[in-house]
């Protein structure tokens, strides 16, 4: 591969547009195509980012023998037929969240990439370029924590529903048909990939969840709502500690207490980063400043790993970890039961 990677962007509403800004500001980096079925808005993205070939279509960008890769940013029910697509026809692709619409998908996605020989990353790693997801993975890995035995994210939004109370455009975020899930598969998914990255990746078995509609006035609406807007979870994990996942798109409450973990050594908290440690015999409360700035990004980091032939931050097979505990949560939430993964596996 040349030292510039040539990339087509599918999808091109607001996050295509944004992963289209980042490669144009990325000296490695060329966009060379986009697609969008939406013809007037392919023309448009076209014309002001000077992008000379556009389709509504995404298989005759495919078809293009100069894309090296592609960035796949429709709404979640086209991520696993673009990226297997894009797989067969030899592209690397960097996938937004949430990667697929459930864990069968997401198989497939990284059967196809890893078949095909090329790169699978997937929009959830946004949380690990935080200066603070970096630290505490130091902290974990390093054994200040000790065996770190339990851990609980907690993050809401007061009223956040893309489709009615952001982005009010895109009702297809309210759509189960479409998006896969509500609040868990659209930011709930971040939390997921950021347990697994501070954690080594480890191996999820079994979910316990709940999930929740019907917060504050009844929105009127005439498309599709069947999402939750809140979700709760207990997670599992095979060698690994216990986790509950809280995330919601509307609650009457603050914005949580995020990143937790408690550890036989010592516990962590990210926000604001505090360690919680002994010394001397007294128990002690460190807090100490982290850089806001970024680490990196998601398109550079996915660009390196084409142009280097390494891993992308979260590859693909984090992403269907992140995958197989959504579906499991929906499934549990639907049975009122744990639902682990050698079930959910043999599910038609």
């Amino acid at each position: 591969m040349s030292r510039l990677l040539r990339v087509g962007v599918v999808g091109v509403g607001t996050i295509g547009v944004n992963h289209l800004e980042t490669y144009l500001k990325c000296r490695r980096a060329r966009v060379v195509a986009i697609a969008d079925i939406k013809a007037d808005l392919v023309k448009s993205v076209a014309s002001k980012y000077g992008v000379k070939r556009f389709f509504t279509d995404y298989r005759n960008l495919l078809a293009l023998k100069d894309v090296d890769a592609v960035s796949v940013c429709t709404p979640p029910f086209a991520h696993a037929p673009v990226t297997c697509d894009a797989a067969a026809a030899g592209k690397h692709v960097l996938c937004e969240k949430p990667m697929a619409m459930n864990a069968e998908e997401a198989k497939r996605m990284v059967d196809a990439c890893k078949g095909a020989g090329v790169k699978l990353g997937v929009c959830h790693a946004r949380p690990r370029f935080n200066p603070a997801a970096e630290m505490a993975r130091k902290y974990v890995s390093s054994g200040k924590l000790g065996t770190v035995y339990y851990a609980r994210v907690s993050r809401f939004r007061r009223r956040g529903r893309p489709g009615l109370d952001i982005l009010e455009s895109s009702k297809w975020f309210l759509d189960s048909s479409k998006a896969g899930g509500g609040a868990l598969a659209d930011i709930g998914c971040y939390d997921l990939d950021l347990i697994l990255y501070l954690l080594g990746s480890p191996q999820p078995s079994a979910v316990s969840a709940m999930t929740f509609r019907g917060v504050g006035i009844p929105p009127k609406i005439t498309t599709p709502y069947d999402v939750e807007e809140h979700a709760a979870l207990l997670a599992r994990f095979i060698n690994g500690p216990l986790v509950t996942f809280e995330t919601a798109w509307a609650s009457n409450m603050d914005r949580g207490e995020g990143v937790v973990l408690f550890g036989t050594k010592g516990g962590l908290k990210l926000e604001p980063f505090t360690f919680y440690t002994e010394q001397g015999g007294k128990q002690m409360a460190i807090s100490m400043g982290i850089p806001s700035k970024p680490t990196g990004d998601l398109i550079n980091d996915f660009v390196t790993a084409c142009l280097k032939n390494k891993a992308p931050k979260t590859p693909g097979e984090d992403g269907l970890k992140v995958m197989q505990i959504i579906s499991m949560a929906y499934a549990s939430a639907r049975l009122g039961r744990e639902v682990n993964l050698s079930e959910l596996e043999k599910s038609p």
